[in-house]
């Protein structure tokens, strides 16, 4: 087994990154949890976060200012990210804009992670408690992600995970303050879900990166072990398989 390095994971967004419940609350943010759940998983590697989740911002800049933060974030990165794990568009729909353009302003903040090879991990936005139009063009920003499909891109259905419509009354008031920011149990709750695509994509990541060594070392076998295996295999049984 390869040792494992340590992985820096950005979370990106806005309120919900941030961790935002009400106004009289402390900020409760997923990652408190999701690093917790990671550092007692089996993975074994020295893991931090760094939360950049900004209150009301939007992905379509202007008059957002994800595209922006992205961008400056990179440019003055002393540690690369190994993950990002981005999660925006919520504001955008509420101020009526639509799935197509939130989904192109989403690939241009992708598209800065890419260049620098790090990982990402896009979550759908999240059901709440909102009108039906505003949930189908919800439905149709999270289709544009679910189905994208490029190296290093991966998603988490946060959607579907945390259906707001489906649950009692009792449980919505268990996980969101005000129909759109979670509770801390909520927030706890976002982030047991990301540690668990987490490990599954970390563990991945070192199973392939595992088997690249193991081909690696095969193909490295100098030319008189090669010849020598080959000769007791003939020696044998007269035949190569």
């Amino acid at each position: 087994m390869i040792a494992m390095k340590a992985l820096n994971i950005l979370c990106f967004g806005d309120s919900i990154t941030a961790g935002f419940a009400r106004w009289d609350k402390e900020y409760h943010p997923y990652a408190g949890k999701m690093l917790e759940m990671l550092k007692k998983s089996p993975i074994s590697a020295d893991i931090s976060t760094d939360i950049q989740g900004l209150n009301g911002d939007q992905v379509v800049t202007p008059p957002g200012r994800f595209l922006t933060r992205m961008d400056i974030l990179y440019e003055d990165l002393q540690t690369p990210y190994d993950w990002a794990i981005i999660l925006g568009g919520t504001n955008d729909l509420t101020v009526g804009r639509s799935a197509p353009d939130i989904w192109t302003g989403l690939k241009k903040v992708y598209a800065i992670p890419f260049s620098k090879k790090t990982k990402i991990l896009a979550i759908t936005v999240p059901e709440c408690d909102c009108d039906r139009e505003l949930g189908t063009r919800r439905n149709y920003l999270n289709s544009f992600i679910l189905n994208h499909k490029a190296e290093n891109f991966y998603t988490f259905d946060l959607n579907k995970a945390l259906p707001y419509a489906n649950l009692t009354e009792e449980r919505r008031k268990e996980l969101w303050s005000d129909g759109v920011h979670f509770t801390e149990v909520g927030y706890d709750l976002v982030g047991e879900f990301f540690a668990k695509r987490m490990q599954e994509l970390i563990t991945e990541a070192r199973q392939t990166e595992e088997g690249k060594v193991e081909l690696k070392e095969r193909d490295e076998k100098p030319a008189s072990e090669i010849k020598s295996n080959y000769e007791a295999n003939v020696g044998r049984s007269g035949l190569v398989f």
